[in-house]
């Protein structure tokens, strides 16, 4: 199994694994504390894991064109995602949230092809097509 697969396999476990963990948490805590909390630890890690690796100094060289892109990333795929994905889960059940939460790669395929004129396929299309009949039969 190649490398990229490995990592694919392991954050598609621990996304299937946290929504349980944050369910639970919510039942007592506001989707901003949980955010607050889940970016806090998260800093604090990923600070540990530069302080005691080489890759600490890539930052240095990153130039503000990437560091924006960066940082809209950031906002996006951090800050709005998982703020909206709390109060989803907040009000709703797991196994109805995460389905529409997991549609994600349908709009990043769209995108991809305006933005970056990927080419469509065949497959691609009807990969988008089970994705949404998945959201639609798992939120049944």
């Amino acid at each position: 199994m190649s490398r990229e697969m490995i990592y694919a396999l392991l954050a598609a476990l621990s996304f299937g694994i946290a929504p349980i963990f944050e369910k639970l948490g919510l039942s007592r805590t506001e989707p901003t504390m949980a955010l607050f909390l889940r970016a806090a630890v998260t800093t604090l890690l990923v600070a540990i894991y530069l302080f005691f690796s080489e890759r600490g100094t890539s930052a240095a060289v990153l130039d503000l064109k990437s560091l924006i892109y960066v940082l809209l990333g950031g906002v996006f795929g951090v800050l709005f995602a998982q703020f909206f994905y709390f109060k989803a889960l907040q009000f709703g059940d797991v196994g109805r949230v995460m389905p529409v939460v997991g549609s994600f790669p349908v709009l990043a395929f769209l995108l991809s092809v305006m933005i970056f004129g990927e080419s469509v396929t065949l497959g691609k299309a009807l990969g988008v097509l089970f994705v949404v009949t998945g959201v639609i039969l798992l939120g049944d």
